[in-house]
């Protein structure tokens, strides 16, 4: 960014260099700042007047403006209080009042600016003349402040971005790559082969590249003075030199550098780069994975070059070239989605061929390319160099994990949606969930801090499970102890206790409280997953079996529903092999689908309910029951973590799930005789609402109900949901009987003087009003 400050006659003066690579590569911006009295057009006292100097990186090349030489030619380049500078190819266009400045180069670049006329004679002449010297496309304009005219700049150059950093080594890929040239005839590079890479230009000076530049680079640089490249798409082409001779020299007839050719030409055109005399010379075929149709099934015309291809591996003989006399074969080089993607009987137990595995970008790698981009973020001019180290290392944490292509279209997101730099997370949270809105954002606090009384009126006598559970949530809401690399699920809640106590209550309550929804919760009964291969249901099936292009239930839920409550009902009841499965996802907030897809659970909640602890297994393999109603909580507390941990550890064998969600066990307690009550009464009077929203009035006598009372609460065993199940047996089932069998009409009123239990219970329903 060109900065302009037309304030107590002293000048800033700043570039800043997007660099614009194909194919998707990354984008960079960079800059330095001259600071007061370096303009003499502009310093009228010109004193103290100091040489800088504004460095732009191009690949490995740099060139150098001298400020006093740029602002001495700007000045001489003016004619009068208005000027209109004199350079070609640029056309300038003034109006009255305030001035506006129309200038456009080679039909791409605009500046469009609105000026008093002092600023225009005082700056107008700085800013083509200083962009003149390097290549250009497009203008943008920020906005305007009183006191200062402010220019944008975007240069796009085939390249990558260039910044000075020592702390970051040449890749493991490339050192193993460069030590097995003098030893090895051909190579096969397989894993992150289309990410950018870090690659070294100068000492201590890295860029982000694609590998179609950096593979080029490093084998120039070891020696190898004629590189070939081919892909099935555009044939052959001429890296270096790139006049297309060593092509003809292979046979080819180029055209611009390039011939056409397939899988045939490949084949015969490979002998002779192996046997050719002179420079040492490099063939890269490219996608080489898609060479081959069927691995299993080789065409006639696959065969053959697979085939001429390890015979000529190991005819290949090196010879001494260069200074050193060091030994060169003329190399082929593989480029492969995975290693697998080749005949095995080609590549495994070659001698002499080396697979060589591109690695994602580590934290080091992420960090070289970040500490460039977050100067492009908005907001970074006006950060000092303590908040951008801070923005830089939280931008480095949050994209755990990504490829260097990822970071640089999280930045590019920044830049397009005006993320401010020190709130990099959120684009990185929009990039992996793909939703621009934070529900957790816009969550009322009040609403959470008055969540408890909502939360109790529906879960009965669990105060302490309602407690903890509210402070995850809070926690969630707040971000508070999240993880500094960000991807972890917001709260994770074990919810263990004896059935009917409220614990996937609890879970759609919360889901209520959150989202305005209950049923906006994703819920899975682990009771469906017992088998060893169903966790294919969950992530989806592997390439080459039923259902891969379909998708797993738990993948496809949360890319649909990033924001959720996910409830794994029973967890205990899933076969061992989908528990982990979760590992990653408790982890890093990550599972990885079956068609490779990587999904992220960094934006919801887990709930895991289990009942493990009420029971175990007795001397004969019969249930016995572990705890009962009569113990106290802290006692059945106690022995229901215990059995829970014994779970884990013992049978599983997966104590490290476990540690995984921590001191979030939430044990819940037997309903006890009060808390029993409280659910009854509240269970009869939304029945008899629910029967008068219908048209029907009906009420219970005080006998009737205490008689219906004992009934239900006859048998605590099976929690709130057995006093529903008697309700139903006891008053809904013989009421609808009665209603229905005197042909009860809307309008009428009922009384319920009697319940009279037996096999099938009956009431007697007085009418107390006709219409």
């Amino acid at each position: 960014m060109t900065a302009l400050n037309s304030q107590n006659s002293a000048i800033q003066f700043s570039f800043a260099v997007d660099w614009d690579l194909p194919a998707g590569a990354t984008t960079a911006r960079f800059g330095k700042d001259l600071g007061p009295s370096t303009n003499p057009a502009i310093d009228e006292q010109g004193k103290n007047r100091t040489k800088k100097h504004i460095v732009i990186e191009r690949a490995c090349r740099s060139q150098k403006v001298e400020a006093q030489q740029l602002f001495d030619a700007a000045r001489r380049a003016t004619d009068g209080p208005n000027p209109r500078p004199k350079f070609p190819g640029w056309e300038w266009s003034f109006h009255e009042g305030d001035l506006l400045l129309n200038a456009r180069r080679a039909r791409h670049v605009r500046l469009m600016r609105r000026m008093s006329p002092s600023d225009l004679d005082r700056t107008v002449p700085l800013v083509p003349f200083a962009l003149s010297h390097f290549p250009m496309d497009s203008w943008e304009i920020p906005s305007k402040s009183a006191s200062r005219i402010a220019y944008s700049r975007v240069i796009r150059v085939q390249g990558g971005f260039s910044v000075q950093d020592r702390s970051v080594e040449r890749a493991r890929w490339l050192r193993d790559l460069l030590r097995f040239l003098p030893l090895r005839s051909q190579f096969v590079l397989s894993g992150n082969t289309r990410d950018l890479q870090i690659h070294e230009v100068g000492p201590g000076e890295v860029t982000a590249a694609p590998l179609s530049r950096v593979l080029p680079d490093v084998l120039k640089a070891a020696g190898y003075g004629r590189i070939a490249w081919f892909d099935l798409m555009n044939g052959f082409r001429d890296i270096e030199p790139a006049d297309g001779s060593y092509l003809t020299q292979l046979g080819l007839v180029p055209t611009a550098g390039t011939a056409a050719g397939g899988i045939d030409l490949l084949s015969t055109t490979l002998e002779r780069h192996v046997m050719a005399e002179g420079q040492p010379s490099a063939l890269v075929v490219d996608f080489a994975s898609r060479l081959i149709a069927r691995n299993e099934a080789l065409s006639p015309a696959e065969h053959q070059l697979f085939a001429r291809a390890l015979i000529l591996s190991h005819a290949a003989r090196p010879r001494p070239a260069g200074d050193k006399r060091l030994p060169f074969f003329n190399t082929v080089v593989w480029i492969v989605d995975k290693e697998g993607d080749l005949p095995d009987w080609f590549l495994i137990g070659n001698p002499k061929i080396r697979h060589v595995l591109i690695g994602r970008p580590d934290h080091l790698s992420r960090r070289s390319m970040i500490r460039s981009l977050v100067r492009s973020l908005p907001g970074a001019q006006n950060a000092d160099q303590s908040e951008l180290e801070k923005c830089t290392q939280g931008f480095v944490d949050e994209t755990e994990g990504l490829l260097l292509l990822d970071v640089s279209a999280v930045a590019q997101l920044a830049r397009t949606e005006g993320v401010q730099v020190d709130r990099i997370g959120d684009a990185v949270r929009r990039f992996k969930v793909g939703v621009t809105e934070d529900p957790w954002r816009k969550i009322s606090r009040d609403k959470i801090t008055s969540g408890e009384e909502f939360v109790r009126r529906r879960v009965k006598g669990q105060s302490h499970a309602v407690t903890h559970m509210l402070d995850i949530v809070k926690r969630a809401v707040t971000g508070i102890g999240q993880s500094p690399r960000g991807g972890r699920p917001r709260g994770v809640v074990f919810l263990a206790g004896p059935t009917g106590v409220g614990k996937t209550e609890l879970a759609k309550t919360i889901t209520s409280l959150l989202f305005g929804d209950e049923s906006a919760y994703i819920r899975f009964d682990m009771s469906e997953f017992s088998a060893e291969h169903s966790d294919q249901r969950l992530i989806g099936a592997p390439p080459g079996y039923v259902g891969y292009d379909v998708g797993g239930e738990l993948t496809n839920a949360i890319r649909e529903k990033p924001f959720s409550v996910v409830l794994f009902d029973e967890i205990e009841k899933a076969h061992p092999r989908i528990l982990d499965k979760f590992l990653q996802v408790l982890d890093d907030g990550v599972l990885t689908s079956g068609r490779g897809d990587r999904v992220y659970f960094s934006e919801s909640f887990i709930v895991f309910t289990s009942n493990l602890g009420i029971y175990v297994p007795g001397p004969s393999g019969e249930r016995i029951a572990n705890v009962t109603p009569e113990e106290t909580f802290e006692a059945v507390r106690r022995k229901v973590r215990s059995e829970i941990e014994k779970h884990f550890k013992q049978v599983l064998n997966r104590p490290e799930i476990l540690n995984r969600i921590g001191e979030n066990v939430i044990v819940f307690d037997f309903i006890r005789t009060e808390v029993a009550n409280e659910i009854f009464d509240q269970m009869v009077d939304n029945l008899l609402k629910d029967v008068s929203s219908r048209g029907y009035d009906v009420t219970l006598t005080g006998a009737a109900r205490e008689v219906l009372r004992g009934l239900c609460l006859s048998d605590l065993s099976n929690g709130g949901r057995g006093i529903r199940n008697q309700v139903e047996f006891h008053l809904i089932n013989p009421l609808s009987r009665s209603l229905f069998d005197r042909g009860a009409e809307a309008g009428h009123r009922y009384r319920i003087e009697e319940i009279r239990p037996g096999p099938s219970t009956t009431i007697d329903l007085v009418s107390e009003h006709s219409p």
